[in-house]
């Protein structure tokens, strides 16, 4: 247990029988073996309380995995099943805008090339970028 041989523990026994002396030693020893007693009872029950935390634990691992897996699989069917369909025509295409060659002047939303172009003169003019 503790790695000690039999020259040791004698070597132990012989200083505290001149330590205590010859009346008190069996009373230590019995306090000792008790101690040693509670000590290794408390680790067991730490150890099962361990145990079944830790099994709860796996419990609840495998259920979630299980929820997962089986969530999964259900999304992988439906979509499998699923046809794809056309796309609504219910949006308006968006008007293409053309822009002159060699140019590329960036559009914001529902701002026509015209004002772009403008407000990128008018930036050169004074000697700011409005843009990009």
């Amino acid at each position: 247990m503790f790695n000690i041989g039999l020259p040791e523990l004698l070597i132990i026994v012989a200083i505290a029988l001149i330590v205590f002396g010859p009346n008190k030693l069996p009373e230590l020893a019995r306090a000792f073996g008790r101690a040693m007693r509670e000590f290794k009872k408390a680790t067991e029950e730490v150890k099962q309380s361990f145990e079944a935390e830790t099994k709860d634990l796996e419990e609840f691992k495998t259920h979630i995995t299980e929820e997962n897996f089986t969530n999964l699989i259900e999304e992988t069917s439906a979509s499998t099943e699923t046809i794809s369909e056309p796309a609504s025509s219910t949006e308006a295409p968006a008007p293409e805008q053309p822009s002159p060659i060699g140019e590329s002047v960036p559009l914001f939303a529902g701002e026509s090339p015209e004002t772009a172009k403008k407000e990128e003169e008018e930036g050169k003019k004074e000697g700011t970028l409005t843009r990009g």
